[in-house]
């Protein structure tokens, strides 16, 4: 038994000494379509559903700091901030949002921030000189708030504000091109591969009374997230 400890610890401190830190960021660009449930006026005191598509664009500032632990391993993670713009039709904001009254064609929409975690482990595919193809496991958490106003049935002008929360679990494709010997160029495409799952909480018109109600909506995807086209670049400082 102590024969096994010493060796565990003797790769422990191998793997330590072979570390190599780097720090960096990147800047992403995201624009998803998600299709929702949403409710729509049947009569004054009663609500249907409609299928409404939500458009989301976003902008990603993400920090990031990892250790590759040798040619072929590396772990990190990524601290990011979005700012986001939401997108809905006419008719999903007419109903949803407080029976008021759009122009045909109007959008209705909302801004605002999402904060994310997403820690990672790398695999190095394929080196070829200063050109290497790599894959991310990774994992996100994420959180945010929008905050938009509508027309309501008297005219006057609402505010809405939405909660946001995420979670996933993908494999994503990467390049990273090594410009000198402390430096990288990294590009990555795409959410990936894996589990997504969000969930949004939306105070609505309460259909029978005064006020309003919070609407939880959770969807739930699996396999390769084609509806969301994302581009990432960034670069890296080798210690």
């Amino acid at each position: 038994m102590k024969k096994i400890f010493m060796t565990l610890a003797a790769v422990a401190v191998a793997a330590t000494m072979n570390a190599q830190l780097y720090v960096g960021g990147g800047l992403g660009f995201t624009s998803q379509n998600d299709k929702t449930e949403r409710p729509i006026a049947v009569t004054p005191t009663t609500t249907g559903t409609r299928t409404v598509e939500i458009t989301t664009t976003s902008i990603e500032f993400l920090p990031e700091v990892g250790y590759k632990l040798n040619d072929k391993m590396a772990v990190g993670a990524e601290f990011g901030i979005s700012f986001a713009k939401k997108e809905y039709p006419e008719y999903a904001a007419v109903n949803a949002w407080g029976m008021g009254t759009l122009a045909k064609g109007e959008k209705f929409e909302l801004s605002g921030t999402e904060i994310a975690f997403k820690p990672y482990f790398r695999y190095f595919l394929v080196n070829w000189d200063k050109v290497s193809l790599f894959v991310d496991g990774q994992v996100g958490i994420t959180s945010g708030k929008y905050t938009g106003d509508y027309t309501d049935v008297n005219g006057a002008t609402q505010s809405r504000d939405i909660k946001t929360t995420g979670f996933s679990i993908a494999v994503k494709p990467g390049i990273a091109f090594q410009a000198s010997k402390k430096s990288s160029l990294v590009a990555k495409l795409g959410n990936g591969f894996g589990y997504f799952q969000d969930k949004t909480t939306t105070p609505v018109a309460n259909p029978v009374g005064p006020g309003t109600v919070d609407m939880d909506e959770t969807t739930s995807k699996f396999g390769l997230n084609l509806n969301s086209l994302g581009l990432q670049f960034g670069a890296y400082y080798n210690f």
